[in-house]
């Protein structure tokens, strides 16, 4: 259990008084060095998982994944690599599972 919470923190981001402001979420397994492509600030889309580099709602792009469209499309329309919009569906999909 100690590891698993050491690994949740490694992952969250602190402003100078020490208070957790950024988390950037697990979306493979467990690795600390894993992509931090996805965040969750409370500045951004009410806290709620989206891009990190550019703020746009993970649920927004899944959404628009599962209705058809490609992910090389919905990468060329938000401006951001395809990295980014699997890491955003990877979100989502285990987000509903989750549920």
């Amino acid at each position: 259990m100690e590891q698993i919470l050491k690994a949740f923190l490694q992952r969250v981001e602190y402003d100078t008084g020490g208070l957790a402001t950024r988390f950037y979420p697990f979306t493979r397994d467990f690795r600390t060095d894993g992509p931090r492509l996805i965040v969750v600030d409370p500045l951004f889309n009410f806290g709620r998982p989206c891009l990190a580099r550019r703020a746009i709602s993970t649920t927004i792009i899944a959404r628009r994944y599962k209705a058809g469209e490609s992910a090389e499309d919905l990468a060329d329309d938000y401006k951001c690599t395809r990295d980014e919009i699997d890491e955003a569906i990877r979100t989502e999909l285990e987000l509903a599972c989750a549920a």
